[in-house]
């Protein structure tokens, strides 16, 4: 009965910890196309996009097809605020943007651009 009751603890245990791994590793990326134009820059924002509130990168370097940024935006739902991604792509026609209001907390978002031919990225840890 004991080495019973044991095996479920651990069992109970695995699964806890299990699902609280999962709620580490939520990922929000722009898509990488839109039809088949490909993702070229982001805007990030603290609230909706229409309050104008977007985030300058806390480390930017590199331009054109080697560029790199990064924002820590953890700080936005410490403060019971939501974060929103503007995904743009080529092209340049606005009315392609995707707009992504990110629900789950993520601490960090990095933006690269790649060789032409290559969708820049957006992922959000």
């Amino acid at each position: 009965m004991e080495t019973a009751f044991l095996s479920l603890s651990k069992s109970l245990a695995a699964a806890a910890l299990l699902l609280a791994c999962s709620a580490c590793s939520a990922e929000v990326k722009c898509p990488s196309y839109q039809g088949k134009s490909p993702l070229t820059t982001v805007t990030l924002y603290d609230g909706p996009p229409e309050e104008k509130a977007d985030l300058m990168a806390d480390v930017s370097r590199g331009s054109g097809e080697n560029a790199y940024a990064s924002w820590n935006v953890g700080y936005i739902f410490g403060a019971k605020r939501n974060l929103f991604l503007v995904c743009s792509f080529a092209g340049g026609d606005a009315s392609k943007n995707v707009t992504v209001k990110v629900d789950q907390k993520v601490e960090q978002c990095i933006f690269r651009t790649h060789a032409k031919g290559t969708p820049a990225e957006l992922t959000c840890k």
